[in-house]
């Protein structure tokens, strides 16, 4: 009897040892490969072994890139119409295009006329050609009217400038109407009677008189030759304190 009680007492020893060692050698089997016991409640990640080699180099665990969402800017809408007219391309500035007469002056050079008739009372001064002669006519000691032509050539053209009350101005007798420096200038086309061609330009002022400065001729050809002419005189034509 008290040797099989030795006997079990020593079978709880050897028993008790041999646990012991078994745990032993399992931690430093642990420890030896640098991997930590997993936790009490399970391991949440896994883990990579890492393995020491003096002929290797050490392997370090891979980093997966973290994908960022693709976010596109947000385009805010402009409510203000300000600056979107800032970005538009300003326009270029037209030029408005320029009245017959204006046209005319811009072709014709007044200084080729050579000579230059002055009166006194209304300060009127105006160019015209060699080989013209002029004729005026002043009432109550003011000019009325002054006449020019060419006595030399038959059928000759001629140009009158004619002082007019302001009063008797009508502006719905003229289809066109044209700004320039000294005056505006209303007229019609030309008009053709009996073979004469007429063309006739109001010239409405600033000043106490208006003037009416007309052109005649016989035949259209020759109206189209001498109308440089006749552009020119008028372009010359000044009143006033000049």
């Amino acid at each position: 009897m008290n040797s099989y009680i030795e006997e079990k007492s020593n079978f709880s020893k050897s028993f008790f040892i041999s646990l012991i060692l078994h745990i032993l050698i399992v931690v430093v089997a642990f420890a030896a490969a640098g991997v930590t016991p997993p936790s009490k409640y399970g391991a949440t990640t896994v883990l990579n072994m890492e393995f020491m080699d003096g002929d290797k180099e050490e392997v370090k665990p891979e980093t997966i890139p973290e994908e960022k969402p693709d976010i596109k800017p947000v385009e805010r809408e402009n409510n203000d119409p300000v600056s979107e007219k800032v970005k538009e391309k300003s326009p270029e500035k037209s030029t408005a295009p320029k009245g017959m007469i204006a046209g005319a002056f811009d072709a014709v050079d007044s200084t080729l006329l050579n000579l230059e008739y002055k009166e006194s009372s209304l300060h009127v001064k105006i160019r015209y050609s060699a080989g013209w002669t002029f004729l005026d006519n002043n009432e109550k000691s003011k000019l009325d009217a002054v006449t020019f032509w060419n006595p030399n050539i038959p059928n000759s053209p001629w140009v009158q400038l004619k002082v007019v009350d302001k009063y008797l101005f009508r502006e719905n007798r003229y289809k066109t109407k044209e700004e320039l420096d000294s005056y505006t200038a209303y007229y019609n086309s030309e008009e053709e009677l009996e073979g004469e061609v007429k063309f006739e330009v109001y010239l409405r002022t600033d000043s106490s008189e208006d003037y009416i400065i007309t052109f005649r001729i016989k035949g259209r050809d020759a109206f189209r030759q001498y109308r440089p002419v006749f552009m020119a005189m008028l372009k010359s034509f000044k009143f006033g304190l000049f």
